[in-house]
């Protein structure tokens, strides 16, 4: 009896209208936590004494790209392709026509979004020199370096879960 109710806690959870409500509800906000926990470093401290000024400048450029990228794409995620999922979802059960064409074109939309934002992510860590950290360094920029190593993990994991569990799931339909 118990398998059973996991199980079926376990397809809601996996199904197409539970990995976005999973994905608005643990990655987004994960992902802007550590996106402004690093804004804020960049911005308080524009000219740290550990890189160059040119370098420090490129940071903050490759940077605030990357999250004005991430939190357009988690409006849009919101507001648009997560609630679209979900209404084809249920027009799916309801044996209605047509969600296929949308689902191809969010798909598109969706991977050359995310394929910015890989760009992005690569650019921070060549930058960053594989986010290695130097022990001369102060404490502060040592942090922010890992947070956003820990940005990038988190990203990855979101884009992993798309990518493989949710998307997958809307083409095979």
């Amino acid at each position: 009896m118990l398998l059973d109710t996991t199980d079926t806690v376990s397809n809601e959870l996996l199904s197409p209208e539970g990995l976005c409500s999973l994905i608005e509800l643990e990655y987004h906000p994960s992902i802007n936590i550590s996106l402004r926990k690093v804004e804020d470093y960049l911005i308080s401290n524009a000219y740290g004494k550990e890189l160059s000024i040119p370098m420090s400048e490129l940071i903050h450029l490759v940077f605030m790209k990357l999250s004005d990228e991430l939190q357009h794409f988690f409006l849009k995620e919101s507001g648009i392709i997560f609630p679209a999922i979900c209404k084809n979802e249920k027009a799916k059960k309801g044996k209605e026509l047509g969600h296929h064409q949308i689902q191809n074109s969010l798909l598109e939309t969706v991977q050359q979004r995310q394929q910015v934002i890989v760009n992005l992510l690569q650019k921070m860590r060549q930058l960053l020199h594989d986010y290695s950290i130097r022990s001369e360094w102060s404490k502060e920029w040592q942090e922010c370096v890992n947070e956003m190593f820990l940005l990038e993990t988190k990203t990855y994991q979101w884009i992993h879960i798309e990518g493989s569990l949710l998307y997958p799931k809307l083409i095979k339909k």
